[in-house]
C-alpha cells in the first residue's frame, strides 16, 4: 500500500443539495476511515469548494475506486477527482 492524496473539487451551484447528502457523506468516508483506508479528510470553501483526502491504496486508480461509493460522488456534486501519490516526511501521520 502507498498514501495517495485525492482532491475533490466541488460544484458550487448544488450546495443545497449536498447539504442534504453531507451526513451519507461523512458516514461513508468515517467508515473507510475506521477500516484504515482513509487516514485524513478536510475541506475548504474558496476559492472553489472542495476536499482533500489522504488515502490508502495501491495506484492512484485504487485511491479513487475505493471512493467510488462516496455518495457525493454518486450524486454528482463532484466536478473533477485527482488522485496524486505522496510521500509523508514528518508528522503525525508520518
Amino acid at each position: 500500500m502507498a498514501t495517495f492524496i485525492v482532491e475533490y473539487t466541488y460544484d458550487p451551484s448544488r450546495a443545497t443539495e449536498m447539504d442534504e447528502v453531507r451526513p451519507a457523506h461523512r458516514a461513508h468516508l468515517s467508515k473507510l476511515h475506521d477500516a484504515g483506508i482513509i487516514r485524513l479528510v478536510g475541506s475548504w470553501k474558496d476559492p472553489a469548494p472542495g476536499a482533500l483526502i489522504i488515502i490508502e491504496a495501491d495506484s492512484s486508480e485504487g485511491a479513487l475506486q475505493a471512493l467510488n461509493e462516496d455518495p457525493f460522488y454518486i450524486a454528482g456534486f463532484i466536478k473533477n477527482r485527482d488522485a496524486h501519490p505522496y510521500t509523508i516526511v514528518f508528522g503525525e501521520l508520518a
